[in-house]
């Protein structure tokens, strides 16, 4: 049997390419570039289910350190594929979740609220088999993306929350 990596990436299809870069980058800290450019001139387009002559601008962002979990944003046109219907306040059968650690969610909060972001849930308390745990957050990112955080510090202690 075949033995997985840890995953590489996560790639999501945004609308605007500057605007999801500058809330993943400012926003979240994502604030390192592995790829940034054209993807118009290869086959790019087979591996997105595309016609050939599409037009896609991508941007690989990354947390400082090995080129893991990084997170691609790519934008497609010509053309410009149709954007899924979600419930937005509230999961979806078959939606994915992102989930970074971050090391202070009230900035996080006030910077959605300043963006007018939808936030599903503000910073609590996760509490697991009675016991509380740490503090998390979910909320969606400009295109409709759910992502939930999980604070942590790793400055403090170095133990994530679910070490300790």
């Amino acid at each position: 049997m075949a033995v997985i990596s840890p995953m590489v990436r996560s790639a999501l299809m945004v609308a605007d390419l500057e605007r999801s870069t500058h809330f993943y980058r400012e926003v979240l800290g994502l604030d390192e570039t592995w790829y940034a450019g054209e993807l118009s001139d290869g086959n790019a387009h087979q591996l997105l289910g595309m016609p050939a002559g599409s037009l896609t601008r991508a941007c690989i962002l990354k947390a400082p350190g090995p080129a893991w979990g990084m997170l691609g944003l790519f934008e497609i046109s010509a053309p410009r594929p149709a954007p899924v219907q979600l419930d937005s306040q509230r999961i979806n059968l078959g939606e994915t979740c992102l989930v970074f650690y971050h090391a202070d969610l009230d900035q996080v909060q006030a910077a959605l609220e300043q963006q007018q972001l939808s936030i599903l849930c503000p910073p609590l308390m996760l509490v697991v088999d009675g016991q509380p745990r740490q503090r998390e957050m979910t909320f969606r990112d400009p295109d409709g993306v759910l992502i939930n955080l999980i604070e942590w510090d790793q400055d403090d202690d170095g133990l994530r929350p679910e070490q300790k």
